[in-house]
């Protein structure tokens, strides 16, 4: 996906937010505003120009993580709905449903987006309501029996959710495969924060490296390898959609938020929406 009208505003912001975390020096915003000037064009991809930009922050401001104490709150807003969301799974007549609805409300805990932590009210409300594309039902029919998955994952907090999906794809048969950010970028999910959930213990967790989505050109060894291998790669987020939307050679599912007018736009729902989008079967 290439970078659409409403991007360059969008960017500028959330360096503003990063340096807000980071420091009270104003004058450091102008070296972002030079910075994505020289970088920005209409066949940039939005996320790899966002992860440009967080390693430009990186530097400007010395700090490897200025997101880290944000996504500490978000694992434990998420862990405090768990058990609500977990109900609502197991109390459904369709589970796997239920449970793609949850992990799809996980995507609205993005502090890099919204500028805040997403609060339990938000996210508990979340949980029941329906996607505007939805291709559960493809989903779910990919999965039966069992396969190896690849679970591409996003922020921190939302991982807390997407926990429900892996078990619904382990009690069909699946073997998943998890995967985080090696490094931290804005508010995505590291090992540190699988750790703290409990995710790695539920599956095998490995890193896609340190960028907004993924790109398989800059992409570990290891990390390719295990896309060869999947049967099918579950892609959390909008940083996955907007890098993997060219993707044709595996079954793919999108599951995400359409949380910015340019997103919205690509996938023809309003902003705001809820998407199951299954590719390439």
């Amino acid at each position: 996906m290439r970078v659409g009208s409403d991007c360059y505003s969008c960017l500028l912001e959330q360096g503003r937010r990063v340096l807000r975390l980071c420091t009270a020096d104003g004058k450091k915003m102008r070296s972002v505003e030079q910075f994505l000037a020289t970088r920005y064009s209409q066949e940039a991809v939005p996320a790899l120009l966002g992860t440009e930009l967080y390693w430009f922050l990186r530097e400007l401001t010395g700090r490897r993580d200025p997101f880290s104490s944000v996504k500490y709150r978000a694992n434990t807003t998420a862990l405090r709905v768990l058990p609500a969301a977990r109900e609502m799974v197991s109390s459904s007549p369709d589970r796997f449903a239920a449970a793609v609805r949850a992990a799809i409300a996980g995507n609205l805990m993005d502090f890099a987006v919204y500028g805040e932590n997403t609060c339990e009210e938000v996210l508990r409300k979340a949980l029941h309501e329906d996607p505007v594309i939805d291709h559960t039902s493809h989903f779910g029919a990919l999965v039966e029996g069992g396969k190896n998955v690849l679970y591409l994952l996003d922020n921190a907090g939302e991982i807390v959710l997407d926990m429900l999906l892996i078990e619904e794809l382990q009690r069909r048969g699946s073997t998943v495969t998890a995967a985080v950010k090696s490094e931290p970028v804005f508010n995505d999910a590291t090992l540190e924060d699988a750790r703290q959930v409990g995710l790695d213990r539920m599956c095998r967790v490995i890193t896609t490296g340190d960028m907004v989505g993924v790109d398989l050109r800059r992409a570990s060894a290891e990390f390719v390898r295990e896309v060869e291998r999947a049967e099918l790669v579950v892609a959390k987020g909008q940083g996955h959609f907007e890098t993997l939307d060219e993707y044709t050679e595996k079954p793919l599912v999108f599951l995400l938020r359409a949380k910015c007018a340019s997103v919205a736009e690509v996938l023809g729902v309003p902003r705001g929406s809820g998407v199951v989008l299954v590719r390439n079967i």
